[in-house]
């Protein structure tokens, strides 16, 4: 797979995302499972990196990580998987989310 990123470039996007938009958690860049590139995931067009981030999960929340997609073709996160496996976007318009439009225009 071709890939326009290396992944020093993506653990940067995501630690940047992280601290700009005030995310909890760490992404431990020495596990190999941490950042891995994928082709086509979930309304990526081409090539998508998932960076997981270890979270202390609270009752609220199903696992003790999330996720951050990364456009490898726009070198810019996507969008956030929750740790209870819900789409999440923060620099979207508002805090609650995706909109039902923005959530259309990606899945479909």
């Amino acid at each position: 797979m071709i890939t326009k990123l290396t992944t020093d470039q993506v653990f940067k996007i995501a630690q940047d995302y992280k601290e700009k938009y005030k995310l909890s958690g760490n992404i431990d860049f020495t596990q190999d499972r941490t950042i891995k590139a994928y082709n086509g995931f979930d309304g990526v067009k081409g090539v998508a990196w998932l960076v997981l981030v270890s979270i202390v999960p609270t009752v609220y929340e199903a696992d003790d990580e999330y996720t951050i997609i990364i456009s490898d073709e726009k070198s810019e996160v996507e969008y956030i998987i929750d740790p209870n496996g819900q789409y999440y976007c923060p620099h979207s318009k508002g805090s609650g989310g995706m909109t039902n439009e923005e959530f259309d225009a990606i899945f479909g």
